[in-house]
């Protein structure tokens, strides 16, 4: 399949779509707030053995109705009847209403153990995540400066970083409620938008090697961009798909997740075609506008284009 598209002779306009959606991004965390779960800001545990099998959806149903929506349910082992359900911080007259309606509309059950989940393992986990965070991106791009050069690396981290402002950004707006699954979800969207990046990179570092000399920078790139474009696009929709029917047929656990990585899918592969190579070019370009450009090494295509 063959195709050709004036990725760089429009890239202001890309430069200006993604500037509207970073303020919009940034604007979701101001507007809104980031809605931390239960995972962050601790709540109560209630470990329940009920006499028959249940469903996720009648329970958190049950509890929505009496105002605890956004609570986990999580089964234990294989059966369905062992369960262990997060509510927010609730007092001794709500829990006793929780263990009543889930009695009376969910069904008989013998409780194990409650507990409370305190804040202070939210605020451990808070940090562990932004650390988790920082070191992949650190790892991130000591790995690209190593393969390529300085240059990819900063712009594939430049369009990284606009993929996760504007994901997590309208995911404030949508004020859903962040778990440790936000945070795994992020960190995938680190390594499918790197991955992403680094393929194209790749192909602008092998176009370079047989740079016409009567070319120019900008028709390198718009050639290596529209080399790899159709395979992009199929692995990001395929990637799609997946989510998509996790989105519609997955518990609300797994539903955060699938959305948080679906729009991270969504903006990464736009940026890997429409920001990161750019951002390459311009600064390629005000470095060394006269020089020809030569990677560190060449490397092995593995793979035919379509």
């Amino acid at each position: 399949m063959r195709f050709h598209f004036s990725f760089i002779q429009h890239w202001k306009l890309w430069f200006v779509v993604s500037g509207l959606l970073v303020i919009i991004g940034i604007g979701g965390f101001f507007i809104r707030g980031l809605n931390y779960g239960i995972d962050f800001t601790g709540g109560t545990q209630f470990n329940l053995n009920f006499h028959h099998n249940v469903t996720a959806t009648r329970i958190e149903n049950t509890l929505s109705g009496i105002h605890l929506s956004g609570s986990t349910v999580i089964f234990l082992g294989k059966s369905r009847q062992n369960v262990l359900i997060t509510t927010p911080n609730i007092s001794e007259g709500q829990r006793n209403q929780v263990l009543n309606q889930l009695s009376r509309q969910v069904g008989h059950f013998n409780e194990i153990s409650t507990n409370r989940v305190s804040s202070i393992i939210g605020k451990e986990t808070e940090q562990r995540a932004l650390i988790a965070v920082v070191i992949a991106m650190i790892a991130i791009v000591t790995y690209m400066a190593i393969r390529f050069e300085w240059r990819f690396a900063l712009a594939g981290i430049a369009a990284m970083a606009h993929d996760v402002i504007i994901t997590v950004g309208l995911i404030a707006l949508i004020h859903i409620q962040l778990s440790e699954n936000f945070i795994m979800a992020v960190l995938t969207i680190f390594g499918y938008s790197i991955t992403d990046k680094i393929i194209v990179f790749d192909r602008i570092r092998e176009n370079l090697h047989s740079r016409n000399k009567d070319g120019t920078l900008p028709e390198l790139v718009n050639t290596s961009l529209n080399q790899v474009v159709v395979r992009s696009i199929y692995t990001s929709v395929t990637v799609l798909i997946a989510l998509a029917a996790l989105l519609v047929f997955a518990g609300s656990t797994i539903r955060d997740f699938s959305l948080t990585m679906f729009l991270g899918v969504v903006f990464g592969t736009y940026s890997s075609l429409f920001v990161a190579s750019p951002i390459w070019m311009l600064w390629t370009q005000k470095q060394a506008p006269q020089k020809k450009i030569k990677p560190r090494r060449r490397s092995v295509d593995l793979e035919p284009e379509p």
